[in-house]
């Protein structure tokens, strides 16, 4: 103690203490001015793993950042803009929000970071600027990726006295109906399952009002089917509470068949009468391949509840469904038929077209 307190008299130590600080400012500044110089030629971008995904899927986002020159740049924080309605990293967005990332990026280095993002909610999302702001120097980056969340497909109901899934026209190059050797799921069981796809084990583990619930599997199909969907939302103008939610419930319907046909390599087309930018309608003939299905989706997606419809569902039914090829399978997915309805799909049935009718919130 003799020694230091000795020490902290002498006035060469405060010089040397005073030089000390003085250097460690000036290096401080110095790194400063060429850290502001370096952000200047940083280059950053956002990559994404898919174009889109279900509702309650997830997928990869990418953050890259570039450094070109010899300086290291420690706690380099750059902050972007997320939308509402999607999950990253498990933090549901409900606002519009600012997202930070934290970076130390080497000489001549490549820093990645993966985030997970979910889509909570069907849509089209933009992801906002990105942008460094240090000491009052900002430094924007331009790269706004942007993925579509689908609707979430969800099984329909299969009532009625026409098989929801027929067999179709069309033969593929496998040889059985449904091919057992390729199971793709797992559903409740339907009036008419054979005995064989009956799952005991998943039947021993659901149930339904208390009650044991049978479950079968699902195969594979082994032929294409051609079909045409029509998804009726002229009941959901102005719509509100739950007409949002039937109008959520026929777009999950309207995408399982359509993936369903899709994956079964048929030919699908869809049609509904809500207005999309300068159509008066949504309508997309009967086709198959990646962009013609990524087409269809992104449709779906973007569909407003608020969107103007002023077409009847019979005015475009009772013209696309003469037109459509007779080997093509007519579904008709509503909340509510009339008699003039009625009497337009009971024509259909009768010059020979497979007409499905699903309904939607207790229709008729």
């Amino acid at each position: 103690m003799e020694k230091l307190y000795a020490l902290l008299q002498t006035p060469a130590f405060w010089l040397l203490l005073g030089l000390g600080i003085a250097a460690l400012l000036l290096l401080y500044h110095g790194y400063r001015r060429l850290k502001l110089a370096a952000l200047e030629n940083v280059s950053y971008s956002r990559t994404l793993s898919e174009e889109g995904l279900f509702v309650g899927e997830s997928m990869e986002m990418v953050e890259t950042v570039r450094n070109p020159g010899w300086l290291p740049l420690f706690r380099v924080k750059l902050t972007f803009y997320l939308p509402a309605g999607i999950t990253v990293d498990g933090t549901p967005i409900k606002e519009y929000t600012a997202m930070t990332s934290l970076f130390h990026i080497p000489p001549f280095g490549v820093v990645t970071k993966k985030h997970i993002l979910q889509g909570d909610k069907r849509g089209r999302f933009q992801l906002g600027s990105a942008s460094i702001l240090y000491f009052g120097c900002e430094f924007e980056f331009q790269n706004t990726p942007v993925f579509y969340a689908y609707p979430a497909a969800k099984g329909v109901p299969a009532d009625g006295d026409t098989p929801l899934y027929r067999a179709g026209n069309v033969l593929a190059s496998r040889k059985y109906i449904e091919d057992p050797f390729f199971p793709v799921g797992i559903r409740d069981y339907r009036p008419g399952d054979p005995m064989r796809s009956i799952n005991f084990k998943a039947s021993a583990r659901s149930f339904h009002g208390g009650r044991a619930q049978l479950m079968c599997n699902e195969y594979d199909s082994s032929r294409t089917v051609d079909s045409m969907i029509f998804l009726d939302l002229n009941e959901y103008a102005g719509a509100t509470g739950d007409d949002k939610t039937l109008l959520e419930t026929g777009l999950a319907y309207a995408c399982y068949l359509f993936c369903r046909g899709a994956e079964n390599e048929g030919r699908v087309g869809f049609c509904a009468n809500s207005s999309t930018g300068e159509a008066p309608y949504v309508y997309v003939p009967c086709g198959r391949g990646e962009e013609h299905r990524l087409g269809v989706l992104r449709l779906m997606a973007e569909m407003d509840v608020y969107a103007r419809r002023d077409y009847s569902m019979h005015v475009i039914l009772s013209r696309y469904g003469k037109e459509t090829p007779p080997e093509v399978d007519l579904y008709l997915i509503t909340p509510h038929t009339d008699e003039k309805m009625t009497d337009l799909l009971h024509a259909l049935k009768r010059a020979g077209r497979n007409v499905q009718v699903i309904p939607l919130g207790g229709a008729e």
